[in-house]
């Protein structure tokens, strides 16, 4: 569980410190044109795309069992996102260099971050592996750029029913359960996931399920000296199996990246971070205690909330 957190931390800093070039550190003209619409009509626009392609998701894997379409979809969305991260650091390292493209100048920046961004749906494709490293980038370009189309009010709106509609599809609809499963199975990168070995208490198992593992556990404790000493102390090592969504990652970040617009410095930014990964922790908590999937939004948006009233206590707002 450390090393999800340790990667949504790495997103929402790096997302943080990229955001900051894209207002200082690259040509504002051509990220400019990249924002999509703000305000009440672009929440709105956002959500209804966002329930929209879940659920038309939903149906196409009822219908489609093969992977070629998913792949495809994967491609476009590492591409797109990752593209705007590359243009950024791209932008940061050479914003002044052209060259002719048909007779026409093109900013190397920008053939550089397109580049990379191919250069990664190939490296993806070619070592799977690479599945949580794809996801975390696309998450850092998702967050980016949704900071910067939301004023901060319309942000915090976005996530607010975005919690309502994860709490619905996990626990009611049920149908964010099918899609992960599906995303997992297939090694899609609008997830990042690990594995990891847990000791749970033997009581806390069930009779039966302990009846079934007695076996493995005696073939363990006999090659493994580290296993024989957890299993002697009553405990059972269980294989832990670990997922975050991209959305999960990307949309504390979008607040933090729109939170820095308010006054072009960290202070809230860092505040909303740090509310989020306490919402993490407590998820975490939870998951490994009752081990059951989890809607992540609506407990990061708790602790971004307690985070920003502690914000507006300590600055004197309220």
């Amino acid at each position: 569980m450390s090393q999800i957190l340790v990667m949504f931390m790495i997103v929402q800093f790096l997302g943080l410190l990229l955001a900051t070039q894209w207002y200082y550190g690259v040509p504002s003209s051509y990220l400019s044109s990249t924002q999509a619409v703000s305000g009440a009509a672009g929440t709105l626009i956002y959500i209804a795309y966002i329930i929209g392609f879940s659920l038309l998701i939903v149906i196409v894997l009822r219908f489609y069992n093969g992977e070629l379409l998913f792949r495809v979809l994967e491609a476009l969305v590492i591409f797109i996102s990752s593209f705007f991260v590359f243009l950024i650091v791209a932008g940061t390292l050479n914003s002044s260099a052209y060259v002719n493209v048909a007779g026409s100048p093109v900013p190397i920046y920008l053939m550089a971050a397109t580049l990379a961004a191919l250069l990664l749906v190939v490296l993806k494709n070619k070592w799977p592996r690479l599945r949580n490293t794809t996801a975390m980038i696309a998450s850092v370009g998702v967050g980016i750029v949704l900071g910067v189309s939301f004023p901060f009010s319309f942000a915090y709106l976005f996530m607010v029913v975005l919690a309502v509609y994860d709490f619905i599809a996990v626990f009611i609809t049920k149908h964010m359960i099918t899609m992960a499963k599906a995303m997992s199975s297939m090694n899609l990168s609008f997830l990042v996931g690990v594995n990891e070995v847990e000791a749970v208490p033997e009581e806390s198992i069930g009779k039966k399920e302990m009846l079934g593992y007695r076996k493995e556990l005696a073939e363990a404790r006999r090659k493994s000296p580290a296993m024989r000493q957890i299993i002697d102390s009553k405990f059972v090592p269980f294989a832990a199996h670990i997922e975050l969504g991209t959305g999960d990652l990307g949309v504390p970040l979008m607040l933090a990246v729109a939170a820095y617009r308010v006054s072009l410095n960290f202070t809230l930014s860092l505040f909303i971070t740090i509310g989020a990964t306490a919402g993490l922790i407590v998820t975490m908590y939870i998951l490994r205690k009752y081990k059951r999937a989890l809607p992540a939004i609506p407990p990061l948006l708790a602790g971004i909330t307690v985070a920003m009233l502690a914000y507006l206590l300590v600055y004197g707002y309220i």
